[in-house]
């Protein structure tokens, strides 16, 4: 579960003091007021409190360069692997609801 001191919703821009986001498998299951978020998710549901941010659920990064590494010259790593590399790695990135290492 994510909290923050307030989310964004929808493309009014409604603003809700004290939002949450909770998700399950990569996909929100639940969006609002913190309290009504906390009591569906479950005691061991790992929570995350942003304190001075804003939480922006639904929105989705459309600019993904799925085929560059995260190494120190992704361009690099780009032209000297092979398509069967190349495709390898573009299938296994994560997506953008996945925890990042």
């Amino acid at each position: 579960m994510l909290s923050a001191d307030r989310m964004v919703t929808g493309p009014g821009g409604q603003v809700v003091p004290d939002g949450a986001v909770l998700c399950d498998g990569g996909v929100i299951v639940a969006a609002g007021p913190r309290a009504e978020v906390e009591a569906q998710a479950g005691t061991d549901t790992p929570r995350l409190d942003f304190p001075g941010a804003t939480l922006l659920p639904g929105l989705i990064d459309a600019h993904v360069h799925l085929a560059l590494d995260a190494g120190p010259d992704p361009v690099a790593g780009l032209r000297a692997a092979g398509d069967a590399a190349l495709y390898a790695g573009m299938a296994d990135r994560p997506d953008g609801c996945s925890p990042r290492a």
